[in-house]
Parts: structure tokens; C-alpha cells; sequence
């Protein structure tokens, strides 16, 4: 079981202080997960509301330098609201300039309102999901000048530079949550998966996963080849109880801030998070909120129900303290991880 940090967090003056010093803490926190042997710490990319990062390349390729082992990741690099060849220079770079450590995460996104900001028609971000991430693919493995004509963009005699280090190209995790269509689409393209652990939907999410293992085989890809990486909200306390009260508490914070992003009628994933209590999410195992030993039987539950390998845990949510961040880090990284590594 491999283990990340994805860094999808909102930002709280009160308790973060200026830009500068969050900033600052965050990259603080990167540098602890490698201390303490995490796998992986990806940035999530939105734009408004002081939601995660507009730009991830850049805090990735800071955590970059901080860093030596760390693998560095998007979660998710919004491909349909930017040109694909920007996002593969720069996404190329980071790569070049950690050595080859990028995992890059992409997706469409679940803002209407992120589309609006952007001036692109959600209807359109299937296709603009595939034909721009079919473009950075191309870009990353060509050998020489290349050509490239579909929908949307239109290259001809396009040398791409700088070529990443990891070849063919830097691992690539396709999102899927509720949309089956996402999960067929990684498998076909032998992409790793990655999706949500808290959503409600539970039951399909796993059953969207054992279809995109079967497709995988079916396409000619091995399965054990490719990971499926899997989000929770994660606190790791000192007792249940207190896991519970204070967990729970930037959890639900955090679960209410999601809810209220998105603007206008047409309703999407995010709308109606955090409406319940916090034992609503957790009797349903939608979050990891415990103490080592909990969260080690939950950890297995999840393995097993969901046939993943790869575990990406949201933390510093919903107004949570450095301090306290840390501690949950160090804990989790002590007492839980040894049972898995």
C-alpha cells in the first residue's frame, strides 16, 4: 500500500495567516511527509475561493526543491480549461526539474462555475478531457517533430521540449468518481486510476473499479501493472473520541465549504456535502477519522473492498492548525504505516 498527502485545501487567514506564511507551512508540511516516508504529496487545482492552487506546477515545483524522494502530484490538473501543450511544457519541466517524481493527475473537474471563470463549454469537457490528454501523451513520447490534428487543436512539425525524464512518459492517473464512461476511458489508454473514497456512492464507485480493471485486460494492459489510487479525508488522533471531535470537526468544516462552491442551478457532485453529522460519514466509511489502531482495520477494509494500492489522504482541511496537521502526520506515518509497508 502506498501512501500520499493531496493537499486540496481551503484557505483560512485566522488561521493560516498572510499567503506567504500558508504557503510557507505547506511546504514546511512537504518537507516532513518525506522525513517521514510518505510516498507522495499531491496539489489540487482550483480557482477561486482560495480553493487548493491555481497554479499546482508551480507549489509542486517549490515541494520540488525541498525535496528528494517525494513524489510530486496533481489532484487533478484541470486539463479541459487549458491549452494541453502549455500544461505539457510545464508539467514536462517539473518533471526535469525533480528528477522524475511527477505523477500527473487529471481530470475534468467538478465546478460548472470553474468552466464559466474560463470560458469553456462544460459540454464540451469529455472532449476536450480526451483530446487534450491524447496531445500531452503525444508530446511527452515524440522523438521528433510531430503533427497532431483533432477537434479542438491543430499542430503541424511541433518539436516538444523539454522531454520529461520518466519514459515513456511520467505516470499518468486519470479521475473517475460516478462517471462510468471515466473509468472505461483510463483503462482503454492503460492510465492508472485515481477516484474518491467519500463519496456516497460506495457501491459504485467499487463497481466502477472492478470494470476498469476488467477493461484494462481486456485492452491488453496487466492490471497488477497499474495502481488505483483512492481519496479520504484522514486524522489520525491520540484516541477515538478525540479523532471524532476534532477530525470530525475540520472534516465537516471542510465538507461544508465543498458544498457551497459551485454557482448556479445546474447541481453537481460537489452540492450537499456536509449536511450530515460527522458519524453519518464514518459509519459508512466514507473518511478515515481514528486512532492508529482504527484506522489500520479501516485501512485494510478499504483494500480489500475497493481492490486499491494507493491511498491519497486529504489533510489541513477545514481550518485544521499546523500544529495539529503535523501531529496527525507524524502519528499516522509511526503507527499506522508500518502495519502496510
Amino acid at each position: 500500500m502506498k501512501f500520499g498527502i493531496l493537499y486540496n485545501i481551503d484557505y483560512h487567514p485566522e488561521v493560516h495567516g498572510s499567503s506567504a506564511s500558508y504557503y510557507a507551512l505547506i511546504l514546511e508540511q512537504i518537507q516532513l511527509l518525506e522525513e517521514l516516508g510518505y510516498d507522495s504529496a499531491w496539489f489540487g487545482e482550483h480557482h477561486y475561493a482560495g480553493y487548493s492552487f491555481g497554479a499546482p506546477a508551480v507549489i509542486a515545483t517549490a515541494a520540488a526543491g525541498k525535496t528528494t524522494r517525494l513524489r510530486l502530484g496533481t489532484g487533478v490538473s484541470l486539463v479541459p480549461l487549458h491549452n494541453p501543450l502549455r500544461l505539457a511544457e510545464e508539467y514536462a519541466m517539473l518533471d526535469v526539474l525533480s528528477n522524475g517524481r511527477l505523477e500527473y493527475g487529471v481530470g475534468r473537474g467538478f465546478l460548472n462555475y470553474a468552466y464559466q471563470l474560463m470560458g469553456v463549454n462544460r459540454s464540451e469537457s469529455f472532449e476536450r478531457f480526451r483530446e487534450g490528454t491524447d496531445l500531452i501523451i503525444a508530446a511527452w513520447t515524440a522523438q521528433r517533430p510531430f503533427s497532431f490534428h483533432g477537434k479542438f487543436w491543430h499542430l503541424d512539425d511541433y518539436q516538444f521540449f523539454p522531454p520529461p525524464v520518466q519514459k515513456p512518459h511520467p505516470p499518468i492517473y486519470a479521475s473517475g468518481t460516478n462517471t462510468r464512461e471515466s473509468y472505461v476511458y483510463a483503462a482503454m489508454r492503460g492510465l492508472h486510476l485515481c477516484t474518491a473514497f467519500f463519496i456516497p456512492d460506495k457501491e459504485g464507485v467499487r463497481a466502477n473499479i472492478a470494470l476498469y480493471r476488467k477493461t484494462l485486460a481486456e485492452a491488453g494492459y496487466d492490471p497488477a501493472a497499474r495502481d488505483v489510487a483512492g481519496v479520504f479525508p484522514m486524522y489520525c488522533g491520540e484516541s477515538q473520541a478525540q479523532s471524532m471531535r476534532h477530525g470530525g470537526e475540520f472534516t465537516l468544516n471542510y465538507f461544508k465549504f465543498f458544498g457551497s462552491l459551485e454557482r448556479g442551478t445546474d447541481p453537481t457532485t460537489a452540492r450537499g456535502f456536509g449536511h450530515k453529522p460527522i458519524e453519518f460519514y464514518d459509519e459508512r466509511g466514507l473518511v478515515l477519522l481514528g486512532d492508529p489502531d482504527y484506522l489500520i482495520k479501516r485501512i485494510k477494509w478499504a483494500a480489500e473492498y475497493y481492490d486499491t494500492n494507493y491511498l491519497l489522504f486529504e489533510v489541513a482541511q477545514g481550518g485544521a492548525s499546523h500544529q495539529e496537521t503535523l501531529q496527525s502526520l507524524r502519528r499516522f506515518a509511526r503507527e499506522v504505516m508500518p502495519a502496510f509497508k
